[in-house]
Formats: C-alpha cells, structure tokens, sequence
C-alpha cells in the first residue's frame, strides 16, 4: 500500500470518506467546544434538574462505551452513577426506575432504535428527567427529551470517529457539570481552550494518517488474535476501538479492563497474541508497566498508546499524546488504532468503512 506523509482531505475526500472524518477530528472538537457554548442555558438546566439525582446512563456501541468513560469519572469525584446498555435497561430494568432518577441517552444518529423505545417510555413519566447527548439535533431523541445537547460534529458516513471524539468532549463538560460547583461559563471556556489543545495535539497523527495508521495494521496483521485492553476511562478507547477494528476492517479485536485481563484471559500470553494497551490513567500506570513486561516475557507482541503522564521507564509509550483531561484523553487516544482500522479495511475493500451487514444507524433490534 502507497504511504503518503501528509494527509490532504481535498485529495481523499471523494475516494476515501473513511479517512476524511478520522482526520477532521481536530476541527470537529473546535466546533463542538463552540456549540456548546450556544448551549450554555441548556447545560444550566441540566445541572439543576439532575441535581440530587440518581443518575442512569446509557447508550449502545460507542454511546455505550462512552458513557461507560463518564461514570468512571463521575465516580471518582463522588457522583454515584450507573451505567446500563440501552437495550437492557429498556427491556429488563424499567421497572427499576422510580422519581429519584435523572437519565442520560447518549445516541450519535438519535435514532437507535432501542434508545427510541426507551424514550417513548420515558416520556410517559415526566417526572424522571432525560438528557439526550447526539449529534442530530433534528432527531426522535432530541426532539423527546426534555434537554437535548447537540454535539455539532457534522455529517458522519463511516464508523464512529470523529463524533466519538466530540461526544469526549461533551462528557468531559458534563462530568464536570454533574460533579462540581464551578460556573457554567468557567467550565466552558475550560472546555474550548482544551478543545484547541486536543485539537493540535492531533495534527502529528494526521499529518501522517496513512503512516500511522499502516503501521499499525502491519502489527496487526503479524498477530493470530487481538486484544485492546485499558484501566479507568482506558477502557472506553478501547472498547471503541474493538469495535471499529471489527465493523470496518472484519478484525475480530476483543475489548477488555486490563485488570480482567488478568483474570483468565492472561493464559492466552504467548506468541500469535498481540494487545493494545491503553495508557492514559497514570494512578495505574505501573499496574499497566507490569502487565506490558508479563505479556512480553511470554512473548505476546503490546503496543502502547498513551499519555505522556504513563510514560516511564518500564513503561515506554509508542504513539504519545501530552494529555488533558480524562474523558478528552480517552477520545484523542483513539485515533491510532481508527486509522489503523481505515488502513487495514483500505485492504480489504475498495470502499473501507463501508457497512456489509448491518448499517451506520441500528434501526431493527
């Protein structure tokens, strides 16, 4: 495959759509941060009605793993919060509900078709609040809730990448919105400098998307089975990584807490085996230097993708990012592992990113 050093997305935009919105994350963070911003009254509202509240938050496929990333931070800063796949929650748990509850639906296309149902639930008792995260302002969900957030991001044709990327964004504000007192207004302006840090600090991965990304499927493709594993809001990237490897490029990555990893599925260390390790919780980074050293004396080949925080000598980082905020960090460190994902799916197909089977929006349970 031709490797070009610098990516142009006037020249791919026709031939690769794919890669075009891997590489328009950057700009995507600096309009979500902006459309925030026009959100300041909703997000003021959000805080007060979710306010004392138990939160349920849920999602399906990246929603899903998103909001698995906001729960763990939420937890850390002492905002209880439980997370449960759209489908379960709307199927089995209902009942569960009462007036003490506040929901949050994370839905990118606001159309899933279980997070419709859950909502045509919902709103039959107004007296649990929902919030709707997506990207389709003009949507079932957003038109329900009772406070949609729109994440701004633009049209997205292929897997989740760059509306994954935003909707980071959007649960770093929310996180911090649920689970502390500073001002709206501070939180936002916070927010939009970070958007513009992450989004330079992006600029070396896709100046050279096609570097990284088949580099990283020339890993990939050397190994029998796959796993991308990580710690806290590690676990997010890697569970959307799993499954962007799988529905673009037919690599069937497993996605798993590194710390059950451990146990059991650690037998598998041996050569033929490769894992992703995602670094971007440094509390736990000599956890992650440990396992890297385990796997790689029973010769099990680890990539590391991380922040510069993780990084010591037992722990080298391979693809390094400086580093923000959790929720942000585990939205920018995806990025290796999707261009690797468009990379190895550029092999396979003539159209990579293009759905086979199912569709970019799940509308049939």
């Amino acid at each position: 495959m031709r490797m070009s050093p610098i990516y142009d997305s006037t020249e791919h935009h026709e031939r690769d759509i794919f890669l075009t919105e891997i590489c328009e994350s950057g700009d995507v963070l600096r309009r979500t941060a902006g459309r925030l911003r026009e959100q300041r009254r909703a997000l003021h509202e959000v805080r007060h009605r979710l306010a004392g509240r138990r939160l349920i938050l849920t999602g399906m496929g990246s929603s899903a793993d998103a909001v698995t990333g906001l729960a763990s931070v939420l937890g850390r800063s002492g905002r209880e919060s439980t997370v449960i796949n759209t489908a379960e929650l709307l199927h089995f748990r209902l009942a569960s509900l009462t007036d003490q509850h506040g929901v949050i639906i994370v839905s990118q296309s606001g159309h899933s078709v279980e997070a419709v149902k859950l909502m045509n639930a919902l709103t039959k008792d107004r007296a649990i609040p929902v919030v709707v995260v997506t990207n389709m302002a003009d949507s079932p969900l957003a038109d329900a809730a009772d406070f949609a957030i729109t994440l701004g991001a633009g049209v997205e044709v292929g897997p989740s990448s760059k509306t994954y990327v935003a909707t980071m964004l959007v649960m770093q504000v929310l996180a911090e919105l649920l689970a502390c007192d500073d001002e709206v207004e501070t939180v936002l302006a916070r927010a939009g400098h970070r958007a513009d840090v992450a989004a330079n600090a992006l600029a070396a991965w896709i100046g050279d998307a096609e570097g990284v990304g088949g580099r990283l499927a020339d890993w990939i493709e050397k190994a029998q089975s796959l796993f991308v594993v990580g710690r806290g809001v590690g676990v997010t990237a890697a569970e959307l990584n799993a499954l962007v490897l799988k529905e673009s490029a037919h690599v069937p990555a497993q996605s798993m807490d590194a710390a059950e990893f451990r146990h059991g599925p650690l037998e598998l260390a041996a050569p033929g085996l490769a894992v992703a390790l995602i670094c971007v919780e440094p509390s736990v980074a000599a956890l992650d230097a440990r396992l890297r050293t385990d796997l790689l004396s029973r010769g099990a080949a680890v990539m590391t993708i991380g922040i510069d925080a993780c990084r010591t000598d037992d722990l080298p980082i391979d693809y390094v990012l400086p580093g923000s905020e959790p929720l942000i960090d585990a939205g920018l460190i995806a990025l290796p592992l999707l261009l690797a994902a468009w990379a190895e799916a550029s092999r396979r197909s003539e159209t990579p990113g293009a759905f086979s089977v199912g569709a970019k929006v799940t509308t049939c349970e």
